[in-house]
């Protein structure tokens, strides 16, 4: 490694020995156990003073250490993560209820190659967010069971997201096209609008 690299960690330069590193994804895993506290996790990274990540697993393993001239990393506990996730979470479902339109529409227009493509992602995307709810609730020990929202648990408002991810994947095993438009359009969006606010409700909640 040359001496010109620059890293530094919750705003603070730290040593690094680049010499049994190859690349970023490597380069993180041993920041993470030399210079982060066990508690805390990766919020963001800079690379080369911009933001990064990763567009798909391992991505960052394709990022070469010879290609880093500077590295910023800021990192959070847990709970300041499932915090943000709370207090941000509705800008992610502005994204997610943005991608479900244009998917739909891509299968309306029967481009079912990349409205399939596009679909994969948000899959994936929904996935992600389905996770993050489980993990939030774990990290602010939150009983969904016990908050209502519409006079109904929250506790079924996830089991009605993830039964709907299931028939919407039997219904595009089954290549009906036009019925998984309508499931994204009519059945899909109107549940992650409600989410917007039953984050802020749990955010309401535990503020308390």
């Amino acid at each position: 490694m040359g001496g010109t690299m620059e890293i530094l960690v919750d705003q603070k330069k730290v040593e690094f020995d680049g010499s049994q590193v190859c690349n970023l994804e490597e380069m993180l895993v041993k920041i993470m156990s030399e210079h982060i506290h066990s508690g805390n996790v990766i919020a963001s990274v800079k690379l080369n003073g911009m933001a990064y990540s990763e567009k798909t697993p391992h991505d960052a393993a394709n990022v070469l250490l010879k290609e880093i001239q500077s590295l910023e990393i800021d990192t959070m506990t847990l709970e300041e993560i499932a915090w943000h996730f709370l207090i941000r979470g509705g800008e992610q479902l502005n994204l997610l209820i943005e991608h479900v339109k244009r998917v739909s529409e891509l299968f309306r227009i029967a481009d079912e190659n990349e409205a399939n493509e596009q679909y994969a992602h948000l899959l994936e995307s929904l996935r992600l967010f389905m996770k993050m709810v489980s993990e939030v609730r774990g990290i602010l020990n939150i009983d969904f069971s016990a908050i209502s929202y519409q006079d109904e648990p929250i506790e079924i408002r996830i089991q009605r997201l993830s039964d709907l991810l299931g028939q919407m994947i039997q219904v595009q095993e089954g290549e009906d096209w036009v019925m998984l438009a309508d499931l994204l359009e009519y059945e899909l969006t109107p549940l992650l609008s409600e989410w917007k606010s039953i984050l802020i409700l749990l955010k309401e909640r535990k503020g308390n």
